[in-house]
């Protein structure tokens, strides 16, 4: 049986829907994880344990050729992962290792990239020594999952206080960009790139995100509501588009984030070679009937279409709720997923029970529901039911 290598990282890469996904095609999975115990390790039919961070591509190659494994496709959704699932992609010459997406590993290089076709104006660094431009959005220039280490700083001092931050928890040398910070709404678009076009397929307005912490908060929806943020999404769509097109990227999914101001000026914030989290994929196959794991997996074999332009609708309006806990300790959740299913207009819910809060850096979301309507109010009746339906506490590691 043919086998497809699924990337895990500290248990996660969607391995349990991957698997699945695999499993219907009649094709064999393979976890590579760097965990002997991960805990999806058992939804697959086998499972190679490799150190992301201290073996080299040999290694892997060589337990693979112990196991008799010869992989047709590798499958990963972690952005920390990307190169890793290039590199193996060109050993085994299977779809996934062109070598334009090395452009999509660093921020800096989109962002140079996306100036060089005068796809954008705006102002950044990838060394902080140079920044003169403030207020500025400081973070990682490579892997910033869950907006990890994400901030506004509004002048030097401020930018010095952020890298004193790194350097005391031993992360001094990650290499950063800076980027002018630019006011106004955020919005998402999520679709495929096949043969170099860009197919844009939800539109996300996030009217009520978060601009301190910088992480998603509050409602977002689909389609935007406001016009100026739907001619934002328009403009960007273009620009990206453009940006696939010289690139050649083909087989891509494509999770991008943009701002865009009330006098017209639009800027990309974000871009992701993978599909959005949370209730995004949920959103998505509610919209276009099309499902974003069964599409990662058709790009990993080289085997995705599209039959025909995709339009993008805008009904049902599709809405969504990623709840944050905003203190360090353990969530306990006395609400189940059953009992929102059974609330109006419900399409998905995702609960976390149990989560474990470290870190105030990242996004910390333990639970997640999506909800469809008729209307913007609508949506917002319909979120504020489930709302009220939700009985969680946090307690702290020592209690209470």
């Amino acid at each position: 049986m043919k086998s497809v290598l699924i990337f895990s990282k500290q248990h996660f890469g969607g391995v349990p829907l991957i698997a699945g996904q695999l499993r219907a095609r009649g094709l064999r999975s393979v976890l590579v994880s760097e965990l002997p115990d991960n805990r999806h390790r058992d939804k697959c039919d086998d499972h190679v344990v490799f150190d992301w961070f201290g073996e080299e591509l040999s290694v892997l190659a060589d337990r693979l050729e112990e196991r008799g494994i010869e992989p047709v496709a590798v499958v990963n959704l972690l952005e920390s992962l990307s190169h890793w699932q290039m590199a193996v992609a060109a050993h085994y010459a299977v779809p996934g290792a062109d070598e334009s997406r090395h452009v999509l590993l660093s921020k800096v290089l989109v962002r140079e990239h996306m100036r060089t076709l005068g796809l954008s104006d705006m102002r950044f660094s990838g060394d902080p020594a140079t920044v003169d431009f403030f207020p500025a959005i400081v973070k990682p220039a490579r892997d910033s999952g869950a907006s990890r280490l994400v901030s506004r700083v509004n002048g030097p001092d401020e930018l010095r206080a952020y890298q004193d931050r790194l350097a005391a928890a031993g992360l001094a040398g990650t290499e950063l960009i800076v980027e002018e910070y630019l006011p106004g709404v955020e919005f998402s678009v999520d679709g495929p790139v096949v043969d170099g076009k860009f197919h844009p397929l939800l539109t996300v307005e996030k009217p009520e995100h978060d601009q301190v912490k910088h992480h998603d908060a509050g409602l977002e929806f689909h389609p935007p509501e406001q016009e100026h943020v739907r001619e934002g999404v328009r403009v960007l769509c273009e620009k990206v588009n453009a940006f696939c097109a010289d690139l050649r990227l083909d087989q891509f999914w494509l999770h991008f984030e943009g701002r865009s101001t009330e006098d017209g000026r639009t800027e990309l914030i974000e871009i992701n070679p993978r599909f959005g989290g949370g209730m995004i994929p949920a959103a998505v196959r509610e919209i276009s009937g099309i499902d974003p794991i069964e599409a990662v997996v058709s790009m990993a074999l080289g085997e995705f279409k599209l039959d025909g332009p995709m339009p993008l609708r805008e009904r049902p309006v599709v809405g969504w709720i990623d709840m944050e806990g905003d203190e360090l300790g353990t969530v306990e959740v006395s609400t189940t997923e059953d009992d929102l299913r059974e609330l109006p207009g419900m399409v998905g819910a995702q609960i976390t029970n149990g989560y474990r809060i470290t870190d105030l850096e990242q996004e910390n979301f333990f639970l997640r529901f999506a909800v469809t309507a008729d209307s913007v109010s609508q949506l917002r009746e319909r979120v504020e039911t489930v709302r009220n339906k939700i009985d969680y506490r946090i307690t702290s590691e020592g209690g209470e």
